[in-house]
């Protein structure tokens, strides 16, 4: 896999996703996020990177174990990153990425930073201190590749997802769509603020994956949510093997018009995805 410095056929943009609370879609909205952007504009030269920051959780490693990926370092992901024993300031990420096999000719294989290889995600990550500035470093290589990148970093409120907020450009919260989810979604939202970094929130979406019914106000009530993820059990099951849902399936549908809407540049390839 390519990965261009410049020239990339998208407009590049780095996304935090972090969940209100645990199970609430934070991994399920990177991974499928990334297999949209990928089929629509992969095959043009758009670079589609993603990221697993949630170094209390690892459901983004946990989730892409199944996805047909491979990596030409013996230690991949962050911790293989971690483990370089180049200066930190000139370390190459790439090396350390797993590239997702699509099989699919119309499509540019995408590329993964999973915490790392082992049982147990990220259990052997620096503990020294050292980590927020190793995650840091991390995500500024993969925005340096200038591609589309989507980090998870779950629901940890660590310094190092504030690391990983500070250096994207856009934050998008992601809570369940009853009140309750409204509220930790406004807590969540007033924990970004006390570290400025609530301009950088593009809003929130609901994930509904009992299928609940409509998204409540969001942290505040004038603010509607960027979208309602619906229940579409067969669709999060085709993500978990790393393959694209049908178009027509209602979780692809919903990433199609939510991306649309507001990154239309994304997936602009002159003809918005048409093959």
């Amino acid at each position: 896999m390519a990965h261009p410095s410049t020239g990339s056929i998208g407009v590049p943009h780095s996304v935090a996703v972090l969940s209100a609370t645990r199970g609430s879609g934070a991994t399920l909205l990177t991974a499928a996020a990334g297999l949209v952007v990928d089929d629509a504009v992969g095959r043009v030269g758009q670079t589609v990177i993603l990221m697993d920051a949630d170094t209390d959780g690892g459901g983004l490693t946990e989730l892409t174990r199944y996805w047909n990926a491979t990596c030409e370092a013996p230690k991949d992901g962050l911790l293989g990153f971690a483990e370089d024993r180049v200066e930190l300031a000139i370390r190459p990420v790439h090396r350390y990425l797993r590239h997702v096999h699509t099989g699919d000719p119309r499509r540019q294989d995408m590329a993964l930073l999973p915490l790392g290889p082992g049982d147990k995600p990220g259990e052997r990550l620096p503990t020294d201190g050292t980590l927020q500035d190793i995650v840091g470093a991390a995500v500024d290589g993969l925005v340096d590749l200038r591609g589309c990148l989507i980090v998870d970093c779950g629901v940890s409120r660590t310094p190092v997802t504030q690391e990983v907020c500070e250096r994207v450009e856009h934050i998008i919260l992601v809570g369940p769509p009853d009140p309750a989810g409204a509220a930790e979604t406004a807590q969540l939202r007033t924990w970004l603020g006390e570290r400025g970094l609530d301009r950088k929130v593009l809003g929130r979406v609901c994930n509904d994956p009992q299928g609940t019914g409509p998204c409540t106000a969001g942290p505040t009530a004038a603010e509607a949510p960027l979208m309602l993820l619906p229940y579409d059990r067969s669709g999060a099951a085709d993500v978990a093997l790393g393959r694209l849902p049908d178009r027509g399936t209602p979780l692809v549908r919903t990433l199609y018009d939510g991306l649309l809407a507001r990154w239309p540049d994304v997936l602009d390839d002159g003809a918005m995805g048409a093959r």
